[in-house]
């Protein structure tokens, strides 16, 4: 069906959508694909909220879904993730991809300790380039994304357009900020839970954030052509499993801030796309 411009937010889990629902201004309530989907506006810009459920198989699905009855001009996929110690990245720090890597994508090494080899041929083409395991993301996106929560006065503690009354989403009192940092994405379907996996996924990958959706986001966006910006922010670093360390509502409240942002302050960019 034909759908006006919009930019597509999803998350995996309820929780990482749910500031951003409380947000928005005069919205209701879709199906797509056995999924609600809320739509409305946020910081003027027409958008539409999605759950698309855990894991790659979940994202597939659901953004296919849309994307086939409903084709948005952007998809922003956001929420928590672990942070690599050695991306600098700390809990609550948020993170914008400049790529996508399938960390399971490939052929079985010979030493364990080695990232699986590239497959002999491409899963798919994007942007002229063969696809083996690493999905190239837009980087006008990412670049403005990282611009935005750079220029963002609630990143210096200073409140930001975006707040509200009942404000839950913003810097927590005392923040003098929050480091952002740009860099690759691993997508997994095992949570890393050991400091040694860690250090090996970090040795093998070099990427700054490890999730469970970005590569099955990444591989549909390319698909169809749409462009995927995806920011999340640190509930956990990588490595031996503490939950007493995690803290999920923190991350979720710096996503909320991450995505409002860069709504905020890259509207003309956005009124672009969506023409």
């Amino acid at each position: 069906m034909a759908a006006a411009p919009y930019v597509l937010i999803i998350g995996a889990v309820d929780g990482e959508l749910s500031g951003l629902r409380r947000r928005m201004n005069a919205w209701a309530t879709e199906e797509i694909g056995r999924r609600p989907i809320q739509r409305g506006r946020l910081c003027g810009v027409p958008v539409r909220l999605m759950v698309t459920g855990p894991g790659s198989a979940n994202t597939v699905q659901a953004l296919t879904a849309v994307l086939e009855q409903a084709p948005p001009r952007l998809i922003l996929q956001t929420g928590c993730a672990g942070a690599f110690r050695e991306s600098g990245l700390s809990v609550g720090d948020v993170g914008v991809a400049s790529e996508e890597i399938d960390a399971h994508l490939g052929i079985e090494p010979q030493a364990p300790e080695d990232p699986p080899t590239a497959l002999p041929f491409p899963v798919m083409t994007a942007l002229g380039a063969a696809v083996t395991g690493r999905y190239p993301l837009s980087r006008r996106w990412s670049e403005a994304a990282v611009d935005a929560l750079s220029r963002d006065p609630a990143r210096r503690g200073a409140g930001g357009a975006w707040e509200d009354a009942d404000s839950t989403a913003g810097l927590p009192p005392g923040t003098t900020g929050v480091r952002v940092v740009c860099g690759p994405f691993l997508t997994v379907s095992t949570i890393t839970a050991t400091d040694l996996g860690a250090e090996r996924r970090y040795r093998q990958f070099r990427a700054c954030m490890e999730a469970m959706e970005g590569a099955g986001a990444a591989h549909v966006a390319c698909h169809y052509d749409v462009p995927l910006l995806e920011v999340r922010a640190a509930s956990n670093l990588v490595g031996r499993r503490d939950r007493g360390a995690w803290d999920l509502d923190l991350a979720f409240r710096r996503a909320t801030w991450a995505v409002l942002a860069i709504l905020d302050h890259c509207r003309e960019l956005f009124q672009e796309s969506l023409q």
